[in-house]
């Protein structure tokens, strides 16, 4: 893997080139199609719930010149972000694993590119985004912690039209129009980067008398057709493709002599190539008003394919000897599925229900081939695992003058082989209009995971592998209970208010001997099972005015860990963040200029540090620990800026400039801590920063 961490140096490098002064200072699950109904609930009665539309995805600060879906919902109350820049969600208490992300109903089981500094899904062709992360309707079902439900936008069925985008690291295509008109549409978005027009040159320079070689680049393609053959039926099929491809080489050509003149090479080779296929063909019906049908069916894959080739030469007594260290693994997670859902509208009642089939298989492998002259040792492993998943839900939405009642249940059968497991999982949700402007709103639910991710650290690699549960690694459960109020103080002020309660059965921790590619024949041995919990107060105010817009959402949480295998008491999670506030304002000076501020602050993540060293005579060095997760790196925080700039072009066309400051006054915070001992024999603690102030632009055109 040398490959990948020089990709990483090449990256702090060019910020180092950038920004001098600065320098030195992270699935299997599904939901139904959605459905129109005659009578939707308001977004307020849900108690977790954030439903963000177009204009909101697209606001605020782009990240290298790109907005990002992932990166606008690490500012809500209850969500912990994980690592600098990078795209992770760890909602109450989660492990960042246990997030469902569906595009267009369709599961997504890779969902970032670059380790996670940018998610997978393209804002251009986005229509809206839901964010659940208590209140679950019982359609949705497979993971523990939030819900991310992406609608993308079909094509106009009258007329041509698009856009163009620019920024810093990547371009951007979107063109949608008419096939037949009022009848027939398309939709295509693409992305795709040019940081190997980046690497190449860096490389080149350092080359130092070696070949050296290298790129990455990713690539993301949504394509949509509607069809409308009647006002009442509606059909629609999608394909996303999103991949990531990195390679490096470093070759050297050495001649030796000795008792015969050799010429050899030596030096490494790494390539990698990830990503997530998703297609779905739906149908949606209206038979009147008051009933609708959907019926889905998908197939979604996530994938990684990696290859690592070391060569070194032994020039002992003038005989040549060669040695080399081939590694490869490949792993495919996959999913194909149907689901239907029913959906009846009454004047007090919504009712839907639905039923889905999915298949579920994984293909983990691993080889290692070692040579040394003639000698050859090789190491392989591989698996083939396949589960079925069979669900049922039913709910009703009830609804009498100020009081709504959310009932729903769903049934989950999961089987594998020598496995079966059985899920009810309850669903309740209430809320009541005190006065016109206060509503009280509760909610209680169960929720079940089948799949499991095997990763050894915090980063969404390539080398993460996804694995079923099997009959040694069970299905994790939680439960959660959520209460709130909200209070339209004004016309301008708005207050939201929650707290919550959460706790996990069999959570599990994948201890994986800190090894980066993970054991294909051992791994069931690997996972830990103990118990989880997280609690707190969510607090959000908003302040809206006709060119002024501002909000503060505020967290106090906890989240504890057990695991006795590990330690006999309650211990805080890596990401137990006692405190979360997020600001954010919006100012439009002009109808053609706005500006937009964030200020994130939270409590620092938490390492596991030696606090002792004792030193016995034939043991060497022991590391004591009062509890994993020990100490707490200093407090994050940082600012974030942007300017929208919107023209006419002569042609009449839109454009818009987008300047984005990403950490404005450059706040070194920390990414990791490491523990070296001192000359006294004590432990020592350093704290490291690499992330300075990153501006950036994008230009779109729009058409």
């Amino acid at each position: 893997m040398k490959g990948f961490l020089t990709l990483c140096s090449i990256f702090l490098a060019f910020l180092n080139v950038c920004f001098p002064a600065a320098a030195d200072e992270k699935e299997i699950a599904d939901t139904l199609e959605r459905v129109i109904i005659s009578a939707e609930k308001s977004p307020i009665a849900y108690t977790g719930l954030k439903r963000l539309d177009r204009k909101e995805l697209i606001a605020g600060t782009a990240v290298l010149g790109t907005p990002d879906v992932i990166k606008v919902l690490q500012n809500i109350s209850g969500v912990a972000s994980g690592m600098e820049l990078m795209s992770g969600l760890y909602v109450h208490g989660g492990d960042g694993s246990d997030n469902l992300f569906l595009l267009d109903g369709v599961p997504l089981f890779q969902v970032s590119h670059l380790a996670g500094l940018f998610s997978s899904f393209n804002t251009d062709i986005i229509q809206s985004a839901d964010f659940y992360k208590s209140g679950f309707p019982a359609r949705y079902g497979g993971k523990l912690s939030s819900v991310v439900d992406i609608t993308t936008m079909d094509g106009s069925m009258e007329k041509f039209g698009g856009s163009v985008s620019i920024g810093l690291i990547d371009g951007r295509i979107n063109l949608n129009g008419p096939i037949v008109k009022n009848k027939l549409s398309y939709n295509v978005a693409i992305r795709r980067s040019w940081l190997d027009a980046i690497i190449a040159p860096i490389l080149a320079f350092n080359n130092s008398g070696s070949d050296t070689k290298g790129g990455y680049a990713l690539f993301d393609s949504d394509v949509n057709l509607a069809y409308s053959p009647t006002q009442s039926d509606k059909i629609n099929f999608r394909f996303f493709a999103g991949t990531d491809h990195f390679s490096y080489s470093k070759i050297t050509q050495e001649k030796y002599y000795g008792k015969e003149i050799y010429d050899a090479e030596s030096g490494v080779k790494t390539n990698m190539k990830w990503g997530n296929i998703a297609a779905s063909s739906s149908w949606n019906h209206i038979f009147s008003q008051r009933l609708a049908l959907s019926a889905m069916l998908y197939y979604s894959k996530g994938y990684s394919d990696i290859s690592d080739w070391q060569k070194s030469n032994d020039f002992s007594d003038d005989v040549l000897t060669s040695g080399t260290f081939t590694e490869t693994s490949a792993s495919s997670a996959n999913a194909a599925g149907i689901k239907s859902a029913l959906v009846m509208s009454f004047k007090h009642h919504n009712l839907s229900a639905g039923i889905e089939y999915r298949s579920s298989w994984y293909n983990p492998s691993h080889t290692k081939v070692k040579t040394r002259g003639e000698e050859i040792m090789t190491d392989s492993g591989s698996g083939k695992y396949l589960s079925h998943e069979v669900s049922a839900f039913a709910e009703d939405e009830i609804t009498y003058g100020p009081f709504s009642l959310t009932a729903g249940l769903r049934l989950d059968g999961y089987f594998a082989d020598g496995a079966a497991y059985f899920r009810p999982q309850p669903r309740l949700a209430a809320s009541y209009n005190i006065t016109d402007d206060i509503i009280a709103k509760a909610s209680y639910e169960a929720m079940s995971q089948y799949a499991h991710l095997l990763s050894s650290i915090y980063i969404d690699l390539p080398t993460n592998i996804w694995m079923p549960s099997t009959s040694i690694v069970k299905p994790s459960d939680s439960h959660q209970a959520t209460a709130g109020i909200y209070a339209r103080i004004s016309k301008n002020w708005h207050v939201d208010a929650s707290g919550y309660y959460r706790s996990i059965r069999n959570c599990l921790i994948y201890s994986g001997s800190g090894s980066l590619f993970p054991p294909i024949d051992k791994w069931e041995e690997e996972f830990i099972s103990g118990k989880g919990r997280s609690y707190g107060a969510e607090l959000e105010v908003k302040y809206l005015s006709g060119k002024f817009l501002g909000s503060a959402a505020y967290t106090l949480s906890w989240s504890e860990r057990k695991f006795d295998e590990l330690h006999s008491n309650w211990f805080r999670d890596r990401f137990d963040n006692r405190h979360k506030l997020t600001l954010t304002a919006s100012y439009r000076i002009t109808e053609n200029i706005d500006i937009n501020a964030t200020w994130n602050f939270h409590s620092g993540n938490r390492v596991t540090v030696p606090e002792h060293i004792v030193n016995r005579p034939g043991t060497g060095t022991k590391f004591l620990f009062s509890e994993p997760y020990n100490a707490k790196m200093p407090d994050y925080h940082r600012l974030d800026l942007s300017c929208n700039i919107h023209k006419k072009t002569k042609r009449g066309n839109e454009s818009i400039w987008n300047i984005s400051i990403y950490n404005a006054y450059c706040r070194m915070n920390p990414i990791l801590m490491r523990t070296t001992i001192n000359l006294e024999n004590k432990p020592v603690a350093t704290v490291y920063s690499l992330v300075p102030i990153i501006p950036s632009f994008s230009y779109t055109l729009k058409f």
